[in-house]
């Protein structure tokens, strides 16, 4: 009878730590799921910085265009 007790004893302990470990967890994940740095933040900030990426591209090449044509104009130009 004891050891029934004990055990019952034994297993309402584990259960109660296994239900608070659980609940414990399932916060923190709906937290990195649904919270400020969730999944959809991180998805949109990466495809913000291909977008970034790519225009850095684009003005690189547009300031280099633009540079070789101050150069071409100012070769135009007499010199003083």
């Amino acid at each position: 009878m004891k050891q029934k007790i004990h055990e019952l004893k034994k297993f309402s302990v584990i259960a109660i730590v296994s239900v608070v470990i659980t609940l414990f967890l399932s916060y923190h994940a709906a937290i990195l799921l649904f919270g400020s740095n969730s999944l959809d933040v991180y998805s949109s900030l990466k495809d913000k910085r291909v977008y970034l990426v790519n225009e850095i591209k684009r003005l690189q090449e547009e300031n280099a265009h633009l540079q070789k044509e101050y150069f071409e104009l100012k070769n135009l130009e007499p010199e003083q």
